[in-house]
């Protein structure tokens, strides 16, 4: 979990975007649940599933996903199918759960400095 304060919200049919500021970390969630009762200027915490984040070795260029965050890989976890890497960017350590092949595929190892991304439709608000 991030502990981040609302910075912005928009909302509009429904549907709401809120942006989050954390420490050096921006975020985006994406929701449908009625959130009236949040403004800007509140703390919240907010979460994501490990196997919701995906990891790149270099950024990504033009592609859909809101949330990029620059980490560096603090431990590894391998299994026979899936792997699990914890991720530090700054303050903050949350997990990604990749697959062991993928582990392989980029070459990945402890202390690395890779990129995180994380779909506005996987942060939630706990």
């Amino acid at each position: 979990m991030i502990k981040a304060k609302i910075s912005a919200i928009e909302q509009n049919d429904g549907v709401s975007v809120f942006e989050f500021s954390a420490e050096n970390l921006s975020l985006k969630m994406l929701s449908l649940e009625n959130l009236q009762n949040l403004k800007i200027g509140d703390e919240v915490w907010v979460g994501f599933k490990s196997s919701d984040v995906f990891v790149a070795t270099s950024p990504l260029l033009n592609c859909s996903v809101s949330n990029k965050i620059k980490v560096r890989i603090s431990d590894i976890q391998k299994g026979e199918i899936t792997s699990s890497l914890h991720l530090n960017a700054g303050e903050f350590e949350f997990e990604s759960i990749i697959s062991t092949a993928s582990l392989k595929r980029l070459n990945l190892a402890l202390g690395d400095q890779i990129y995180a991304y994380v779909k506005a439709t996987s942060l939630y608000i706990a």
